[in-house]
């Protein structure tokens, strides 16, 4: 079975001496190729210091990140940096749409970023326009969007550079009901339909209950495995065992 992300025995403390604090305790996970994967977790368990050791953003204290079987420890920044441009596509929370430029530039700006033409540049950015249903609104500052359409737009930015994967950082935290059922739609529907890997990081069960997979993290602590999604919808996952 082809994993995009694997992570063996990943630790992760800030801090050093008596003021060091364990982050991430031990982590074994990986991300299959095609699946749509949610962790779950409350504020301050360490889902987001997870997903930046996963990315490479952050490095671990101990224990391996594989990505698409490649160690990440063994790579130059340089080839880190490269990685996350071409292979990787972050969605954020607060959308982090460049405010002073449309939505179609702020979607161009990977692709330009990475020595693409103006003109493919654009004709790719439109086209995944198209496909979040933004394309009417391609012309419009962020400001002028609502925050559903601004977090749509920012899908279709990570999507451009066609990843390997796509991580999700808490995408409907900023988003109110409806519209974070219609992004969470779009998701599924990325996932489906272009057979896109998703790893997103939440705190709502609503939310992970659209995802194939689901994983508990706890104190910087993940549970053995997690337990595919009951075709009801409803998430059924196992309690980490006792220490």
């Amino acid at each position: 079975m082809a994993y995009v992300i694997e992570a063996r025995g990943v630790s992760k403390d800030f801090g050093s001496g008596e003021a060091s604090v364990a982050a991430l305790r031990g982590i074994n996970l990986h991300v299959t190729r095609n699946e749509m994967l949610a962790i779950m977790g409350p504020s301050g368990s360490g889902k987001s210091t997870l997903l930046h050791v996963l990315a490479g953003i952050e490095p671990p204290t101990q224990g391996q990140i594989l990505f698409e079987g490649q160690d990440l420890a063994l790579c130059t920044d340089r080839e880190r940096t490269l990685l996350r441009r071409r292979q990787i596509g972050f969605i954020f929370q607060s959308f982090n749409l460049l405010p002073t430029v449309t939505a179609e530039e702020n979607v161009s700006l990977p692709l330009l970023l990475d020595g693409v033409k103006a003109a493919e540049a654009r004709r790719r950015a439109r086209e995944v326009l198209e496909m979040v249903e933004m394309s009417h609104r391609r012309a419009h500052l962020p400001g002028k969007l609502s925050g559903g359409e601004q977090q749509r737009v920012a899908i279709a930015r990570a999507l451009v550079i066609q990843p390997s994967v796509l991580l999700a950082d808490e995408p409907t935290g900023s988003l109110d009901s409806v519209n974070g059922q219609r992004v969470m739609e779009l998701l599924r529907r990325v996932a489906d339909e272009r057979r896109q890997t998703i790893l997103l990081i939440t705190h709502d069960a609503a939310v992970a209950d659209r995802a194939g997979r689901i994983l508990h993290l706890r104190d910087g602590c993940l549970e053995p495995d997690g337990q595919p999604n009951a075709p009801s919808g409803d998430s059924r996952h196992v309690e980490p065992e006792a220490d």
